[in-house]
């Protein structure tokens, strides 16, 4: 990744755990209310293996392991606590650190913030590489309304950290130009149901789809 995006990444290179993962009034404001979404979903996932790419401390994995094969992608791996194998590295490059491998689903959950537009391509087209037929990508993405322009503007100009949010149709058009057959696209409201985020889940086609 280029050195903008390698910087905001290394805010954690000395960080902990514990502080990682610390609510805030953001947490509570959109976090909260979005995992009513995301919690169910990933907890009704079984019998799958699983690329979880910008795996942090493990906090959504920790939903999958005993029940699924995990393997982590993150730029800091010292802060997952679960007894998972985490590459280091970044998003673009998927197929690189993973090798032959390929699973039933790559999730990522407030990773894409940090790509700039490039690199939001890449890593659609590298999930679509290390993805089975019928696999999925299921990721998160800041909306540019409501919260998630609030949140997007207040790291840019307050704490000097590049990162970036896409409107819901560019994001179904960048996955279907990185072939991706299906695209669903599940609203992730915030408290009082103001826009924050989504979280877009692409299917890879099967073997006998045309």
């Amino acid at each position: 990744m280029p050195k903008s995006t390698m910087k905001n990444y290394a805010r954690y290179l000395k960080g902990r755990a514990e502080d990682y993962d610390k609510r805030t009034i953001m947490s509570y404001f959109c976090r909260v209310p979005s995992d009513r979404k995301i919690v169910p979903l990933l907890s009704g996932l079984t019998d799958k293996k699983i690329l979880d790419v910008g795996v942090g401390t493990g906090y959504y994995s920790r939903l999958l392991t005993g029940k699924n094969t995990v393997v982590g992608i993150d730029q800091n791996p010292h802060l997952c606590r679960l007894p998972i194998t985490v590459h280091k590295g970044d998003a673009t490059e998927l197929a690189v650190l993973v090798g032959d491998e390929k699973f039933d689903v790559v999730l990522s959950t407030w990773m894409t913030e940090y790509l700039n537009p490039q690199q939001v391509d890449a890593f659609f087209s590298e999930a679509r590489r290390v993805l089975v037929p019928n696999g999925r990508l299921i990721t998160t993405m800041i909306s540019k309304y409501g919260f998630g322009w609030l949140y997007i503007a207040a790291a840019r100009r307050l704490r000097g950290i590049d990162k970036y949010n896409y409107r819901r149709k560019d994001v179904i058009e960048r996955l279907k130009q990185a072939r991706f057959a299906r695209v669903e696209v599940v609203s992730l409201d915030s408290w009082l149901r103001i826009p924050w985020a989504y979280m877009a889940i692409a299917e890879v086609a099967g073997m006998g789809d045309p």
